[in-house]
């Protein structure tokens, strides 16, 4: 073959260099567009978006290319590109008409989850009611708000159980601010909101008054999220909390989190807690103090996630104004959660809790350790007709056995719970 200023001077040759040309140029075409799809179903979003757009470049008319990068603006909740894209090819004259439909069908899909996206405020109410049995009242309502050591209980265990009903009604709302922000993270896109939740609980007991519990709480603060990969949070906590009718304590906290999906069917969850308690009465200020807890759960889905595994562990440190309040407690639980019939889901939990509290019990003269066993059983039923459509029927059985090297501490407790709970 020979050229001259450019140009062939026998044609033969010159046409089998172009045909090569044109199939060497279509097999590097097919090629990056094979690598974008590949990086498509591997999820790797921003690849494949720089992919298809050098490659789009390059061909401006190659339309399943374009459809490709439409349908990764979409992935990466881009809206206004994939709207783009997507009208780009349903403008071309030459586009078939079963393109054409299936674009016009993207399009509205697009339309509809934009209004979704583009709202600013969600707000979510819901109500829960029901009535709870108590084997044990005398212990308070939890270890964490208030230890049965400043109560006035006698030394033999069985002598301060009183058993007792209760009503418990729990009212919350929680509010989502979606301000429209978006983030790159490695090859994929987040988005920022904030999250407030405000709730208030009471529990009444028929005849033991004196254990009447509230608490409302409130808590705001951001999370980011990166679809099917990772979501962040860090929250804000107040609980202000009453017993017997009394202003008990006021509790306050910083609660940071992060759960990573690692793999279609895993999740680990990392959490924290820095609370400071602070009590209202001079005969509880020795209980005054801070908290800092961190928890690792891993959670395990099988089953088309109908069914899930979790398994953790966390430790907690509470530095009390006085000792014989402060402890170290370590803890490891694990659970399941199933699909057990249409709308209904059970689930069920065991948990172990060492406290080694770090003063001496003034009538013992000993350090006081406890372990604490605390086992879970319950159900969901979602109610689909009738006039309680909507609602969810909910119940469960906890069982706690606290064994310690003081006789005063050691009891078990038996609660059950039933009522109707919705979100509206």
């Amino acid at each position: 073959m020979n050229k001259k200023n450019g140009h062939c001077r026998n044609l033969l040759p010159c046409l089998l260099l172009a045909a090569a040309g044109t199939a060497a140029a279509a097999d590097d075409v097919q090629g990056r567009f094979d690598s974008a799809l590949q990086a498509i179903e591997q999820d790797r979003l921003r690849t494949a978006r720089e992919t298809l757009q050098e490659l789009l470049t390059a061909n401006p008319s190659l339309h399943r290319a374009r459809l490709e990068l439409a349908r990764v603006y979409y992935l990466s909740e881009d809206f206004a590109g994939a709207r783009r894209e997507a009208q780009r090819v349903l403008d071309d004259p030459e586009t078939p008409p079963a393109v054409r439909t299936t674009v016009l069908a993207f399009l509205a899909q697009i339309d509809a989850d934009e209004r979704r996206a583009s709202e600013r405020h969600s707000w979510t109410p819901s109500l829960y009611a029901g009535l709870m049995y108590d084997s044990n009242v005398n212990i308070g309502p939890s270890r964490d708000v208030i230890d049965i050591g400043g109560l006035p209980f006698a030394i033999a265990p069985d002598s301060r159980e009183q058993e007792d009903f209760a009503w418990v009604i729990n009212p919350a709302v929680s509010h989502v601010y979606n301000p429209g922000r978006h983030f790159q993270a490695g090859e994929h896109t987040g988005t920022f909101i904030w999250q407030t939740d405000a709730s208030a609980y009471y529990r009444g007991y028929l005849d033991e008054n004196d254990f009447n519990f509230g608490v409302l709480t409130l808590r705001t603060g951001p999370a980011w999220i990166v679809p099917r990969h990772w979501r962040a949070w860090l929250g804000l906590q107040a609980d202000q909390i009453w017993l017997g009718g009394d202003s008990l304590a006021l509790f306050t906290s910083l609660n940071p989190g992060v759960t990573w999906e690692a793999g279609a069917q895993t999740e680990i969850t990392l959490e924290g807690a820095l609370t400071d308690r602070h009590y209202w009465e001079d005969a509880d200020e020795g209980r005054d103090g801070q908290e800092a807890l961190g928890r690792v759960t891993v959670t395990r889905y099988f089953n088309n996630r109908q069914l899930a595994v979790q398994a953790g562990a966390g430790y907690a440190r509470f530095d009390a104004d006085e000792d014989r309040f402060g402890y170290d407690a370590p803890e490891l639980f694990a659970g399941v959660i199933a699909e057990a019939w249409t709308n209904g889901m059970v689930f069920a939990r065991i948990g172990y809790r060492n406290f080694d509290f770090d003063g001496v019990e003034p009538l013992f003269g000993i350090g006081r350790d406890d372990d604490e066993l605390r086992y879970t059983l319950g159900f969901q039923h979602d109610l689909r007709e009738g006039v309680l459509a909507g609602w969810a029927v909910q119940g469960n059985w906890i069982y706690t056995d606290n064994d310690s090297n003081v006789v005063l501490y050691e009891y078990d407790r038996h609660v059950v719970n039933l009522g109707l709970a919705r979100s509206f």
